[in-house]
């Protein structure tokens, strides 16, 4: 039995029965209201994979019992999740069609169904679906929200900063800093254009002045202009544990800039913080030599990993330190209380909101779409 099934055969019954119980009590008298047969085959063909014929027989038993619509909500709700996007429609779409639902019960069917286009991927259905139940009702947050996930994947950042700005006004928390991070895929949209982007930037620090991208934004403008001890003092905002998965992306263009600007008190400070904060993030540590090999090159690679290694025999610092082309005759001691060849393992982005792992930086995760998601901990093996 899979997963999702043996989920959905727990929750059934759940949603099923209280429809049920609702319908038992309403009945005033002590002769007992029997259990329906149709849930009991319903949920034999659903655990026999006969798909069509559960939705069949649950459709039968919404005709008679009218509570049991939460038990096809459920139902279509699993094959969204399980990829079975045509029977999620269909199930949704037969029960739109029930004279049966309320005014309430339509608007959360037409919510599911608006989910249902948007896995697909039809975000204009999804788009005309949601619109028109914003028309109707326009303080739904569900809807609103789901609203702004069709513009965001859909690239469309104007309407969805108009989204979440309403959002924002019903008292919906957390939109700003989203806000600010939508604003910035404006200004890549900009500066891909070469198009004057400040505008788009001071909209961003309104909303979040804290805003990582902000900064790795103005850090780059400073650094395409050789203004290198301002794009340093932006990018120094960045040396913090719960941003090593943001300051990752720019670990060759930071070195650079701390290199031309090393005259500067502050640009030798920023440096020695940097290589002292990879000491706390073995998985940092990786991608930071293979920038400094880029930028300084081999000898002060194998410079930098000596000095790490009179401070201690981290397996990580000597793998790196072997693979760089150091002396391993002057190591002997750390090699033999370290265990040889072990595997490097890649530094993957982590996403802190539903585990999403990825080789890959997103300011967006693609399993969860929750923003800004890959930064305390980002880094994870």
């Amino acid at each position: 039995m899979g997963t999702l099934t043996l989920a959905l055969f727990l929750l059934l019954p759940i949603a099923f029965l209280a429809g049920w119980w609702v319908s038992a009590r309403r009945v005033r008298r002590p002769t007992p209201v029997p259990l329906p047969r149709a849930y009991v085959q319903g949920l034999g063909h659903l655990l026999g994979e006969r798909n069509d014929e559960a939705v069949k027989t649950f459709l039968d038993a919404l005709r008679r019992y009218p509570e049991s619509s939460e038990l096809l909500l459920a139902l279509g709700r699993m094959f969204r999740r399980r990829g079975e996007l045509e029977r999620a429609l269909s199930v949704h779409q037969h029960l739109l069609d029930q004279q049966e639902l309320d005014l309430v019960g339509k608007q959360e069917v037409l919510l599911e169904m608006a989910r249902d286009y948007l896995k697909a991927g039809i975000l204009n259905r999804a788009e005309a679906i949601l619109v028109d139940l914003l028309r109707k009702d326009g303080d739904s947050l569900p809807a609103r929200e789901l609203l702004a996930e069709v513009y965001e994947l859909g690239g469309d950042w104007e309407q969805a900063i108009r989204t979440r700005r309403a959002l924002r006004e019903r008292g919906q928390t957390g939109q700003n800093r989203i806000i600010a991070l939508l604003y910035c895929e404006l200004a890549e949209e900009g500066l891909r254009r070469k198009e004057a982007i400040e505008t788009y930037l001071s909209e961003a620090e309104r909303a979040d002045a804290q805003c990582p991208r902000l900064v790795l934004l103005r850090g780059r403008i400073a650094h395409g202009q050789r203004d290198w001890e301002v794009a340093a003092r932006h990018w120094s905002t960045l040396l913090q544990p719960d941003r090593f998965a943001v300051l990752a992306q720019i670990l060759v263009p930071y070195l650079e800039t701390l290199r031309n600007c090393e005259a500067s008190l502050d640009c030798r400070a920023w440096r020695a913080q940097l290589l002292t904060l990879a000491d706390s993030a073995s998985l940092l540590l990786p991608r930071l030599v293979e920038a400094v090999r880029q930028v300084e090159g081999d000898a002060k690679v194998i410079a930098l990993l000596q000095d790490k290694l009179r401070n201690g025999d981290d397996r990580v610092v000597l793998q790196l330190y072997l693979r760089a082309g150091g002396d391993a005759a002057a190591v002997v001691p750390q090699m033999q209380r370290a265990i040889a060849e072990l595997p490097l393992a890649d530094g993957l982005f982590h996403c802190q909101q539903c585990g999403y792992q990825t080789a890959e930086f997103y300011w967006r995760c693609p399993s969860c779409r929750h923003w800004d998601t890959f930064r305390s901990g980002g880094l994870a093996a």
